[in-house]
């Protein structure tokens, strides 16, 4: 269009330039067709100038809108790439926590299943005491509680399974019922042992001392001063302890109690005699 305009244009002109020349005897009428010509030429180049301008601000516009547009895929793509990245890094936390879980898991498996092996095992083992006690309370049942032999090899039978409660019951009764046998003190002697074993060792001292106070002569009296001495140091009073031992220890007769007590002595740090005061030499 504006080709076609600057080509209208320079018609005209070349149209008045041929009648204002000198060889053209134009007439009235043919000047006035040149004003009217010079007037649509004015008029044709104040368009052209207008579409000019008019061009020249949509293209602005439009180079505006397209930088404008332009700076707007940059921001989204920029989002668009924040997005991806808070995505990334949001999948791998999940897959780490997803592992951490799955770990989890198995560890509280494991524990849930090697729990589930001992609660087991304890049933097993909770099934057979209550047998063992179940055995136990019918075998006493069959004992005649009259009988001192019957008695006491119930007590010491129980004592060797490890049934000390029960054992401690039945020594007691047989203490009770005959204290007069010869057995008796032996039967003391165990009293001790089973409390010994327990674990109460103030209650064993106790029974070992009745027996030393009751039976001085017994044959367990060694057996029983030098347990004695082992519940003593269990309860840490070492002196009380050491005494014991050293009465043990020197005694006459060779004997298992004797090489026991010196033993401990020798674990002690301490002399089988107690050592004598020295005292100081007067000056002359």
């Amino acid at each position: 269009m504006r080709q076609l305009s600057l080509s209208r244009g320079l018609g005209l002109a070349a149209i008045v330039l041929f009648l204002l020349s000198p060889s053209s005897r134009a007439g009235k009428k043919e000047l006035e067709a040149i004003a009217k010509l010079q007037a649509e030429v004015l008029i044709l180049q104040r368009q052209l100038r207008d579409l000019q301008e008019s061009f020249d601000r949509s293209n602005g516009q439009w180079l505006a809108l397209l930088g404008q547009i332009g700076e707007n895929v940059a921001a989204l793509q920029r989002t668009l790439s924040a997005l991806q990245q808070t995505l990334g890094e949001t999948q791998t936390r999940t897959g780490s926590l997803f592992t951490q879980m799955d770990s989890r898991l198995t560890t509280m498996e494991m524990h849930l299943r090697t729990t589930s092996e001992h609660l087991v095992q304890l049933h097993d083992r909770i099934a057979a005491l209550a047998e063992s006690l179940a055995q136990a309370q019918r075998r006493a049942a069959t004992i005649d509680p009259t009988d001192p032999i019957q008695l006491f090899s119930a007590a010491y039978g129980e004592y060797l399974k490890g049934n000390y409660e029960l054992a401690l019951d039945q020594f007691r009764q047989y203490v009770q019922r005959f204290p007069a046998l010869e057995t008796t003190d032996n039967a003391q002697y165990w009293i001790g042992e089973c409390l010994y074993s327990l674990g109460r060792y103030e209650d064993a001292v106790a029974e070992f001392d009745a027996l030393l106070r009751t039976y001085p002569q017994s044959d367990k009296a060694l057996a029983a001063r030098l347990k004695k001495a082992l519940a003593l140091l269990e309860l840490g009073h070492r002196e009380e302890a050491i005494a014991e031992l050293r009465l043990v220890a020197r005694h006459p007769l060779p004997s298992n109690e004797v090489n026991a007590a010196r033993q401990r002595l020798q674990q002690l740090g301490v002399p089988i005699e107690e050592p004598r005061p020295t005292t100081p030499r007067r000056r002359r």
